[in-house]
């Protein structure tokens, strides 16, 4: 059975954040933080202990149809203020999949709206999602995708995910792969997950935070 929840501690909240996502296999988008305890430092002179954050993470529930509808009219609202004031042409699609409501976007000149690496995508997604849990915390949340650029780019990922596995494992070492953004780290991590010869961990600090292959010992 997927994990739901999870408690992580870090030096910061946002290290523990990490941590929780990275575990649970999911985005940030993809769960509901609760910080359950400030990090402090150790007082005057070191006297006293410093103490840790610590965050619970949950996987969302399911969204019904009405917050599926609410958020979808909300959305097309957003992107209707939006595209008036770039003037750019473009055509979208709101619809609810799953536990996530789909915007996609497609159109000749939007190549300004994926960005280097696919940041600028990355970050008009956690902008709608940010508008929409200001408002309303009830409001599900949106998955952007703009000309299928996140589909090819997983696929890559996962075509580069299994092959530095089976370089790990012929090998027989750990593989560290490029600096990747979390999103793409995420699609590592899932794509390895239920392998039983090579499990996967993320080190480094951002923005060179990177995933690092190796081989399960009980594997023979």
């Amino acid at each position: 059975m997927t994990k739901k929840v999870t408690e992580q501690v870090g030096k910061t909240v946002e290290e523990a954040i990490r941590k929780g996502l990275e575990e649970l296999k999911v985005s940030r988008d993809d769960v509901k933080i609760e910080v359950l305890e400030e990090p402090s430092n150790g007082g005057v002179l070191g006297i006293l202990s410093a103490k840790l954050a610590k965050v619970r993470l949950t996987i969302d529930k399911k969204i019904s149809e009405e917050q599926a509808t609410r958020t979808i009219e909300k959305v097309n609202d957003i992107l209707k203020n939006f595209f008036d004031i770039t003037g750019e042409d473009v055509s979208y699609t709101v619809e609810k999949n799953g536990n996530q409501i789909n915007l996609t976007i497609t159109g000749e000149h939007v190549s300004h709206l994926i960005g280097y690496k696919g940041k600028t995508i990355e970050a008009f997604q956690s902008l709608i999602n940010s508008i929409l849990q200001r408002e309303d915390e009830e409001y599900a949340k949106v998955f952007v995708e703009i000309n299928d650029y996140k589909k090819k780019k997983e696929e890559k990922l996962r075509k580069l995910a299994n092959k530095m596995a089976a370089n790990c494992v012929k090998f027989r070492r750990p593989i560290k792969l490029e600096p990747m953004s979390a999103y793409e780290r995420l699609i590592i991590h899932r794509e390895l997950a239920d392998r039983k010869d090579v499990e996967t961990e993320s080190i480094g600090e951002e923005p060179r935070r990177r995933v690092v292959i190796k081989r399960k010992y009980q594997y023979r």
